[in-house]
């Protein structure tokens, strides 16, 4: 199973292959400010979207665990 870091990392990687992609694309910088505040967002809630489901599935298994006990 993934760690945090290692979860993190691709979340990262992706968000700042789309900062790449604006900055090649969008060279005027009122609209690029924009979608880097966009892409911001997304990488919070995606980040906190994994945690949340990390918890869940480790509280699921914990739970599963303890009933075949």
């Amino acid at each position: 199973m993934f760690n945090d870091f290692t979860t993190n990392y691709f979340i990262d990687h992706v968000q700042s292959t789309k900062k790449t992609m604006v900055d090649t694309l969008v060279k005027d910088e009122k609209l690029s400010a924009p979608l880097h505040a966009f892409i911001e967002a997304q990488t919070a809630f995606t980040k906190t979207a994994v945690k949340s489901m990390t918890e869940f599935m480790n509280a699921s298994g914990e739970t599963a665990a303890k009933v075949m006990k």
